[in-house]
């Protein structure tokens, strides 16, 4: 017998007044809203590793995002086929889209130089900020006393909370603590007890709040940056097979540090798992010229890179399980097969340790945090009758009461920013802006 994985309360909205259109679902209109809005188009101009302006090849946060939804998608049609289950793919796609809107410039350093400004008020996530964004800050109607954001419904709003745990409000956050702000608790607390209704479930009773759409977009999401971001080294010219099959023990120790907490790898396991994800492609015990030789075109065919991450990508899939939970079917859990998260985790960590964390991208991190810091500290000091703030943004920013509500208004100001954009901002206040004093400032 089927599992029925929805019910009325799903398709709850914070605010529902809106028009009916006949031949749109709840959440196909949801997705419509994700594609249609602005925040989701700056994904495009977004880091994912390397920064956009280097190649049109590189992958983006907008690009990794469609990747993300179609892993996704993947994902859910296998478990509807194998479990009788009638997971929606509109609102798997849509929390897939979500997930990293929330991302600012720079990527984590943009999180990591945004937290430290707002140490004191609250910190910065990237995941709360995704869920701010769409629930509240993101422009979608005429601003008014109540800003719902894309007002999408509460399932769509649910599938985007990965971290069911309240942020500090008044305590100094040091580092990036995961979860949601302060502002959005009364929402995630009226989410929750909204879609528990139908199965009678005090939220109180639940350790993790955590949808089974959530547990996809979030498997899917490590899936993809395992794999495609291993395509995009490959293609810069960090990695090759031959280096990652050759790991150095100091390297190894680092990756088993950063996994202890969840897994236990040997040294051994780490040097098979980098060197069988090219098995069928090349053969390591072959004479060393050829080694070379193989682990060079490996990495140069575009080819062979596709045929190495489509078949890490289609094995990831093949080996995703779940945990039905029989009295809030919702809340069930999807996650990798023991062996293949162990893949997935060792390339997450080799990647950010062999190229994320380089010298050459250090010096992007660098600059990136401090454009983000010193536009925090101009515009934060912004006053009405000389403002800094495009008019909407100042409007909001001028009536706030607190200094607490001045410093999210700014981050969130900062974290809707791309790349490109703010570090022409950045250039307006710092270089000489004659050439730049038209540009559109919005």
């Amino acid at each position: 017998m089927a599992i029925n994985l929805y019910s009325e309360n799903d398709f709850l909205r914070q605010n529902q007044k809106i028009s009916h259109k006949e031949y749109f679902s709840n959440f196909r209109r949801d997705y419509a809203r994700v594609v249609h809005s602005s925040s989701f188009r700056r994904l495009q101009a977004k880091t994912q590793i390397f920064p956009n302006f280097e190649s049109d090849f590189f992958r983006n946060r907008l690009t990794h995002s469609l990747e993300v939804a179609q892993i996704a998608k993947s994902i859910a049609v296998r478990l509807n086929a194998e479990h009788g289950l009638n997971i929606d793919y509109d609102l798997i796609e849509t929390a897939a889209l979500c997930h990293d809107i929330g991302h600012p410039p720079f990527g984590h350093n943009g999180e990591v130089a945004l937290n430290k400004k707002m140490q004191n008020y609250g910190g910065f996530e990237s995941n709360a900020q995704t869920l701010r964004l769409i629930s509240h800050t993101a422009k979608k109607d005429l601003l008014n006393k109540q800003n719902f954001g894309l007002n999408l419904t509460y399932r769509t709003l649910a599938a985007t909370i990965k971290y069911d745990s309240l942020i500090p409000d008044n305590e100094p956050v040091v580092k990036v603590t995961k979860g949601y702000y302060q502002e959005e608790a009364r929402l995630v607390t009226d989410i929750k007890q909204k879609l528990l209704e139908p199965h009678n479930i005090d939220p109180k009773e639940i350790k993790t709040f955590k949808t089974i759409e959530c547990y996809i977009m979030d498997v899917a999401d490590d899936i993809a940056y395992s794999t495609y971001d291993v395509e995009d080294a490959l293609k810069g010219g960090f990695v090759d097979p031959l280096s990652m099959a050759s790991i150095d023990d100091q390297l190894i120790k680092r990756i088993q540090k950063a996994t202890e907490s969840k897994l236990s790898l040997s040294k051994e396991e780490i040097r098979n798992i980098l060197k069988n994800i090219f098995t069928g492609y090349m053969d390591f015990d072959k004479d060393p010229r050829e080694i070379y030789q193989d682990s060079k075109k490996i990495a140069n065919n575009s080819y062979l890179r596709t045929k190495v991450t489509s078949k890490l990508v289609n094995d990831c899939i093949s080996n995703i399980k779940i945990d039905i939970n029989q009295k809030a079917p919702l809340l069930s859990r999807v996650y990798l097969s023991d062996e293949t998260e162990k893949q997935v985790e060792v390339l997450k960590k080799y990647i950010l340790f062999k190229v994320i964390t380089s010298p050459k991208l250090n010096i992007l991190r660098y600059r990136g945090r401090e454009i983000i810091s010193e536009i925090f500290d101009i515009l934060i000091t912004s006053e009405p009758h000389s403002s800094l703030l495009p008019d909407d943004i100042g409007a909001i920013f001028h009536a706030a009461d607190t200094d607490q509500q001045k410093a999210r208004i700014i981050s969130d100001y900062i974290s809707s920013m791309t790349d490109r954009y703010i570090i022409e901002l950045y250039n307006q206040f710092k270089s000489d802006p004659s050439a730049m004093i038209f540009k559109p400032f919005s």
